[in-house]
């Protein structure tokens, strides 16, 4: 059986689906991998060492793809890529498919079967292949560090002889995994984190972090099934604006995360909020490619206000450190398919009698299933 590993081709993106590493334990398991050539460069990963761990290298994504049983991607596949699939493939990737579902429409109707990781169940079963959790916390990381590097003052505590240099204030909006992980980075640089959720159960986490958390004052409760952040109601948001407000003028940098599932990104930040913020403040707006959280930002692009506010949108950060995030990426599918491979019969089982698979199953053999 051949699993192939075609190069990403998404505007911007640079991770990949496989490592030399993960490479060497789909060969120990009888299995076929392809590797296109030139996959692995933009992550660090050289073919000669995708070679050595027991790849084949292929010169073209046609060639790559051809008659492997599984393609594994990063993202799916582009309008322009599909014609290079063939019925009965099975696709493995991060899918969009809540977002996108045109999409898994046409590729469910050139007859391959969809495994979206993207709609993995949290149960403890999916935890080592949860593709969302991995990338989050290093978005999350990455978030940080892209606003620490324009920020025009230093971030932590220093005493010295020509004065003291006070800590830059930080406020994350959403604790989900991508915001612990900013609240972390932020305390770890040296800054004082404030953080919000519409969950009060996150509470506990973001103080054992070192974050101060912002209570809003309501009975409503919006957390959905799986744990996930729900939509909220007109009251709670404007209750959430003032609360945000009243600590945004002594912000330097603000981090928002908040994502809902399948839905437009909550607007968190309207641009009179953003007028608040001191001058030279940042702002990280990580839900940009589902609308944003903030008013104005736009996807893969850094704006700047009058007031010299820079506005940084971009909701793939983990492709900033792509070496990481390739190799956990690659580990999360790994370990999907490892689940589910039966090694005296050498093939993939997906029974869609599995909560898993009933899961992330959104096409099969030409069938929609979302």
């Amino acid at each position: 059986m051949i699993i192939a590993v075609p190069t990403e081709t998404s505007p911007g993106e640079t991770r990949v689906a496989a490592t030399p590493d993960t490479v060497k334990k789909y060969f120990s398991r009888g299995l076929r991998i392809r590797v296109q050539s030139g996959a692995g460069l933009a992550s660090g990963f050289a073919d000669e060492a995708y070679r050595s761990a027991g790849a084949e290298i292929m010169q073209t994504a046609a060639e790559t793809i051809n008659d492997a049983a599984v393609v594994i991607k990063i993202k799916s596949p582009l309008p322009e890529e599909i014609s290079l699939f063939r019925n009965g493939q099975i696709l493995i990737g991060d899918m969009e498919a809540l977002s996108h579902p045109a999409h898994i429409k046409e590729l469910s109707e050139k007859g391959l079967t969809c495994l979206a990781l993207d709609l993995l169940p949290r149960i403890s079963r999916t935890q080592n292949m949860d593709i969302l959790s991995s990338q989050s916390s290093l978005s999350g990381y990455r978030a940080v560090i892209e606003a620490m590097a324009r920020l025009s003052r230093a971030v932590p505590l220093m005493m010295t002889a020509a004065g003291t240099v006070t800590p830059a204030r930080v406020l994350v909006l959403g604790a989900g995994v991508a915001g612990l992980q900013a609240i972390a980075t932020a305390k770890r640089m040296g800054a004082v984190v404030t953080a919000s959720d519409v969950r009060p159960t996150v509470k506990e986490q973001v103080e054992s972090l070192g974050g101060r958390f912002l209570e809003i004052q309501s009975n409503e409760q919006f957390e959905s099934t799986g744990g996930y952040a729900g939509k909220t109601s007109a009251t709670y948001r404007k209750l959430q604006q003032t609360a945000i407000s009243r600590i945004l003028p002594q912000t330097d940098i603000l981090i928002t995360t908040a994502l809902i599932p399948g839905k437009p990104a909550p607007r968190l930040v309207t641009r009179q909020m953003i007028e608040q913020l001191p001058a030279g403040a940042v702002i990280v707006d990580m839900a940009a490619a589902a609308g944003g959280n903030v008013e104005g930002s736009q996807n893969k692009q850094t704006l700047k206000t009058e007031r010299n506010v820079i506005i940084i949108g971009n909701s793939d950060l983990a492709a900033k450190i792509p070496f990481t995030a390739s190799s956990l990426f690659a580990n999360n599918i790994y370990n999907f398919l490892d689940a589910y491979y039966q090694s005296e019969k050498k093939k993939f089982e997906f029974n869609d009698d599995d909560e898993i698979i009933r899961a992330v199953c959104a096409a099969r053999n030409g069938n929609l299933l979302i």
